[in-house]
């Protein structure tokens, strides 16, 4: 099971990226709360939610409901985030990758996490992406 991380200290931190399996995405937002609310970079600007891949038989499963996959409680992680923008006035993007040969990919994914962060959302800060098409460059990173 996961737990929060204390990323108080580091001041370098610029990204942030979390792995999850698809099969844990309900509860993955308590612990993730914690750990945002813990970041203290002055440079902090990106956190990435990286999906894993799924056996591909699970793969019809998972289109059938979104939010049966993702779970209720999402808004807590965009409003942490939109409260981020608001409290340092730097945009701080959120990014989801997902796998595209493993079952988790496909176009309703992206109206549909803009959906489940309408305050990201409405910034212009949401963006899904496959990992061949990876908008944003590397940098200092803590990997959760």
């Amino acid at each position: 099971m996961l737990d929060t991380a204390d990323l108080s200290q580091n001041s370098a931190l610029t990204r942030l990226e979390v792995r999850v399996d698809p099969d844990d995405l309900p509860f993955v937002p308590p612990l993730l709360h914690e750990t945002l609310l813990r970041i203290s970079s002055p440079v902090f600007s990106e956190f990435t939610l990286k999906l894993q891949s799924l056996p591909a038989d699970l793969h019809f499963f998972y289109q059938l409901d979104f939010n049966v996959v993702w779970g209720d409680y999402w808004w807590i992680i965009d409003r942490v985030l939109d409260d981020m923008v608001n409290a340092t006035g730097r945009n701080i993007k959120f990014a989801v990758q997902v796998a595209t040969n493993g079952g988790v990919w496909s176009t309703g994914l992206q109206r549909f996490v803009g959906y489940m962060f309408p305050l990201m959302n409405a910034r212009g800060l949401v963006r899904v992406f496959s990992p061949s098409s990876n908008p944003y460059q590397e940098s200092e990173r803590f990997v959760w």
